[in-house]
This record gives C-alpha cells, structure tokens and sequence, in this order.
C-alpha cells in the first residue's frame, strides 16, 4: 500500500543521506535515485541531493539536470532549497563552460530575457492565478451590473474604483494566461532537456551518420523531434542535430533517471 511504499523511499532516502554523511557519493547517488524512481510525484529536496551527489561525482550534465529540476514549481523548492541549488548550479556551470572552452564543444547560451518569463510563468499556479483574475473580473463586472440595474446608489467613488479593479484584473487576466498558454506550448511541441553526457550530434538518425559537431554535457537544448532511439536537439544559438535518446534528460519528464558511472571530481560546497 501507499504506507508501505512511503517506508521504501524514506529508507532509501536515508541511506543516501547516510552515504552523503561519509562521503560515498556514488552510493549516495545509487540511494536517491531509486529514491526518485519510487516517489509518485517531485521532490525538490531529492532533486537538490541528486544533483549535488552527481556534482561531486564529476558527471555535470547529471547534475545540472537534477539541480534544474530542483528548481522547477512542480517540485516545490523552498527558499533554502532553491538557494542551495542555484549555488551548486553556478559551480557545476563554471565547470562545463571551462571544459567547452577546453574541448571546443558546443553548449548552450545564457538564456535570454524572454525565455525566463516563459520560464517564470509555465508553473500551474500562474495558470490558476490567470484563470482567477479572469474568473474574478467577470463576477465584479456581473456585480456592478447588478447594482446599476437595481437602482441602487453605491458609495461615492465606488464606480471607478471597481472598474479600475476590472480592468487591472482582466489585464492581468489576458497577460498571464497569454504568457503562460505560449509557455506551455512551448514546453509541449519542443521539451526542455539537459544533455547528460558530452556526445557527438549526428546530421541525421544513426551512429553512422555525419557527425555535425560536439555537445558538452550539461548543456540546455529543446527536443525538436524524436524517432526510435533518437532525439533532434535544438541549442538556443540554433544548431540543430540527433543524439541517442539516452545522452539526453527531459527536464519535465517524471520518471526515474539512471545512474551515471562518472569518476570523482572535487566536491561542491
């Protein structure tokens, strides 16, 4: 049942937190992802000490997934967390952009204004607060309505301030719910995804294929088409190219992820 079940994540969590303690992050790493792979919705908490234990590891591109994803509305980060995570990520991207610099690799571009609104407004709550505000508009519209037609007097001034409170209200309405529709939208025809390992991009499906160029673990690409056992990725400069299905981490995709055999690197704070 759902108590046994919640036994089997905490003992699993437990022991990647003990195997964190002693500085085992492989098996710390082992523990939270069969952690995640049992637990039915997100955890930000997981997701912070996945991606931390991949960063000592070594293995950015596991762990800048896991650390977006700690980032992400639908995991629920607090404060600390989010703080915690975003510090762990400068880190990690110090590192992948030094080795893209190194290798000559490809890797993403900071992203632009425009991308972190979307970002900002893909969450389910701003939809909720959208559709409100919309919801809300047209209740104080029927109400004032209402009012008028009875021929009752309302209080001095009480006219435009509720229509004030309308129009801000069906502004914030048409705004959000566009931004947050063209979000979602986006999200839906072309998903985030974090390239796991660094690896050759093909021109077409197939390992014998033209190789196009090189992509540096850890970078953010979008997932513009998919064929058996291959995925078309898009970087935000506009190269395009196929990768096997599995160098790649869907940013919004639930299900378990696998482990990276990474050596050992430096730790994080």
């Amino acid at each position: 049942g759902r108590t046994a079940r919640a036994d089997v994540v905490d003992e699993a969590f437990s022991r990647g937190a003990a195997a964190a303690q002693r500085g085992d992050w492989q098996a710390a790493a082992r523990s939270f992802e069969e952690a995640e792979g049992l637990l039915p919705g997100r955890s930000a908490v997981l997701s912070y000490d996945l991606g931390t234990s991949y960063a000592h590891l070594g293995a950015n591109g596991h762990a800048i997934f896991h650390l977006r994803r700690a980032l992400q509305p639908e995991a629920g980060p607090t404060a600390e967390v989010a703080e915690a995570a975003r510090r762990n990520l400068g880190i990690v991207r110090q590192r992948v952009e030094q080795e893209a610099t190194n290798s000559g690799a490809q890797i993403d571009r900071p992203e632009t204004g425009w991308e972190l609104v979307l970002s900002a407004v893909r969450g389910v709550g701003v939809g909720w607060l959208a559709l409100g505000s919309g919801w809300l508009a047209l209740a104080l519209w029927w109400i004032t309505r209402r009012v008028r037609s009875s021929g009752s007097e309302p209080g001095r001034g009480a006219p435009g301030v509720l229509g004030s409170v309308i129009v801000v209200l069906a502004i914030l309405y048409g705004v959000v719910g566009t931004l947050h529709g063209l979000a979602v939208r986006a999200e839906r025809i072309s998903p985030p995804a974090i390239v796991l390992e660094s690896a050759a991009v093909h021109e077409a499906p197939g390992e014998h294929r033209k190789q196009r160029f090189t992509v540096q673990s850890g970078s953010k690409v979008r997932i513009v088409g998919r064929t058996r056992g291959w995925c078309q990725i898009r970087l935000s400069g506009g190269l395009e190219g196929w990768l096997p299905e599995d160098a790649v981490g869907e940013l919004n995709d639930g299900g378990p992820r696998r482990l990276a055999r990474a050596r050992s690197r430096p730790a994080t704070g």
